[in-house]
């Protein structure tokens, strides 16, 4: 799960604190029970159960949406979560799970303009998710944009200097453009990440 899945999870157990439903003890139940199932991966199907229980209860609210769309994502119901995911983006624009949830799964499904796209709203909504950077970094990379990846990719090593993947990426994209000791220096640090993570 992702940093960003992990906030949503956060997100939604404090929801309702300003104005709690009257069925507020049932929904913080629902969703409480929806992340722990969510956390393994035999019991994704019942994670799905209760959070659809949960926006039954609340279906107005873009977070147990949310929450329902990552775990038919994990679930493998991917056609559904985009519905929700999409349903979210629509209602409320400015909730970042929903770009880069879309992002990731777009990217998959080789969906490569609408994935950048997604990344690019997502890093305007929070301008400080490396992973974000990473992805668009690697989307520009694949569509011959040279200059907006190693932009993003630098962006994404700043940020997270524990990412080793960025370095990565960049190491290749200099060496293509004949900048040899930037391209050393990044495969050294991928190299020094990789080794601390042994």
């Amino acid at each position: 799960m992702t940093e960003l899945s992990r906030r949503s999870f956060l997100w939604g157990a404090v929801a309702w604190a300003a104005d709690p439903p009257a069925n507020a003890e049932r929904l913080a139940r629902h969703r409480n029970l929806g992340k722990a199932f969510y956390e393994q991966p035999t019991t994704m199907g019942r994670a799905v159960e209760e959070f659809r229980r949960a926006l039954a209860l609340a279906p107005g609210s873009p977070i147990d949406r949310v929450n329902l769309g990552l775990a038919l994502l994990r679930a493998g119901q991917n056609e559904e979560a985009v519905r929700e995911l999409r349903t979210v983006q629509r209602e409320h624009p400015t909730v970042p799970h929903t770009w880069f949830n879309l992002g990731i799964v777009y990217k998959r499904e080789g969906r490569l303009d609408e994935a950048r796209l997604q990344f690019e709203r997502m890093i305007e909504l929070a301008p400080d998710e490396p992973i974000s950077h990473y992805n668009l970094g690697a989307l520009y990379k694949l569509a011959g944009r040279a200059d907006a990846a190693v932009r993003e990719l630098e962006i994404a090593a700043q940020l997270d200097p524990s990412l080793a993947a960025p370095h990565y990426q960049l190491s290749g994209i200099l060496r293509q453009a004949g900048r040899t000791a930037d391209a050393d220096r990044h495969l050294q640090a991928f190299q020094e990440i990789k080794k601390r993570m042994e």
